[in-house]
C-alpha cells in the first residue's frame, strides 16, 4: 500500500513542508513517485518518518539524525557507532529531565508562597507584590540561591 504525502502528514502528525525537508536533508531514503509524479510512501517509509519524528521529538539535532540515518543505510557493521549516538542522547534526555524537574519544584514552591499570601490574615503578606521582598522571601524557601 502506499501513501500520498497529505496521508502520511496526517497519520504522523507532519506537515508536508516537514516530509519534504526530510527528504530534502538526506534524512528519508528515496521516496518513489507515482505516475502522475506524486510521491508515493509506502509503508516502510511511514516507519522510517515516524523514527526521525521520534528522534526530533526528544530533542535529537537534525546533524545527529543525520549521522544515525547514515550510519543505519550502511547497514549492520555500524551498530556500535548507532548505540554510541542513542546512548549519548539518552544521558542528554536524562539531564534535561532532572533540569526540568528542578524547575518545576521551584516552580511548585512558587505556587506554595503566593497561595500562602492568598490565604493569610496578614496584611504584610500583599508585600509579595512587591519583587525584592518576594524575591528574598523566594530564596529564604529555597535555602538560598546558587548560581552554576
Amino acid at each position: 500500500m502506499c501513501y500520498s504525502a497529505g496521508e502520511v502528514s496526517k497519520k504522523l502528525g507532519l506537515s508536508k513542508d516537514s516530509l519534504r525537508y526530510y527528504e530534502r536533508e538526506g534524512l528519508l531514503p528515496p521516496i518513489k513517485r507515482n505516475p502522475s509524479g506524486h510521491r508515493a510512501y509506502t509503508e516502510s517509509d511511514v516507519e522510517w518518518i515516524f523514527l526521525i519524528r521520534c528522534l526530533r521529538d526528544a530533542d535529537m539535532p537534525i546533524h545527529k539524525i543525520k549521522l544515525y540515518v547514515a550510519l543505519l543505510m550502511d547497514g549492520g557493521s555500524t551498530i556500535p557507532k548507532r548505540r554510541d549516538i542513542l546512548v549519548e542522547h539518552q544521558a542528554f534526555l536524562e539531564e534535561k529531565t532532572t533540569a526540568y524537574q528542578n524547575l518545576s519544584r521551584l516552580i511548585e514552591k512558587k505556587l506554595e508562597f503566593y497561595d500562602e499570601a492568598l490565604i493569610s490574615d496578614d496584611p504584610d503578606a500583599i508585600r509579595c507584590m512587591d519583587y525584592s521582598y518576594e524575591w528574598e522571601h523566594f530564596k529564604s524557601i529555597l535555602g538560598g540561591f546558587k548560581y552554576d
